[in-house]
């Protein structure tokens, strides 16, 4: 126990020729900010791009949202794997999503999963207050989905909303693939 307390004692004498001196630091410091400030300037401009490019693809109607988790109506929540899309072109929209709920009416035999594809519908885009947009899908033709509203926000993140004619709503979240 003593020796302990005398390494303990003479430490920081050891450690002083080892600490630097106040003029090495202030001639860091400068050296650090910029460095910081260029790593920092750099990743804004990489966030920056990719909202462009995002608000570009909303604007132009070619996206595609892949969904990761769903939820139904009735509170069941689930989490999906890779490959449930909902892909916007200005040719026609096209979802393939689970589905899980009621349905009121149905094909005996049908697929259960909310499959659409139509190419005639109205198209509208919203800003956010604190940034990203609010897409509202609504097919012109006959079809069992009402309307599709789409929350995008700026990193690319998106939650989807689909209101059906025949079957409980459901939402989903995910995100926008490039």
């Amino acid at each position: 126990m003593l020796f302990f307390q005398q390494a303990c004692f003479f430490i920081p004498f050891l450690l002083g020729n080892f600490m630097p001196t106040q003029l090495e630091t202030e001639m860091k410091r400068p050296a650090f900010t910029l460095l910081f400030f260029l790593l920092f300037s750099v990743f804004s401009f990489a966030q920056q791009t990719d909202t462009e490019k995002l608000k570009e693809g909303v604007d132009s109607k070619t996206f595609v949202f892949e969904a990761r988790q769903a939820s139904g109506a009735r509170g069941r929540m689930i989490q999906l794997d890779p490959g449930y899309t909902l892909d916007v072109s200005s040719e026609k929209v096209v979802g393939d999503l689970p589905f899980f709920g009621r349905a009121y009416q149905s094909t005996p035999g049908a697929d259960t999963g909310l499959k659409f594809d139509f190419s005639e519908y109205d198209y509208s885009v919203k800003d956010r207050k604190k940034g990203g947009w609010d897409v509202t899908i609504s097919p012109k033709e006959q079809s069992d989905v009402r309307s599709v509203y789409l929350t995008i926000q700026k990193n690319g993140n998106a939650s989807l909303r689909i209101i059906s004619n025949s079957k409980d709503s459901m939402s989903y979240s995910g995100f926008i693939k490039e």
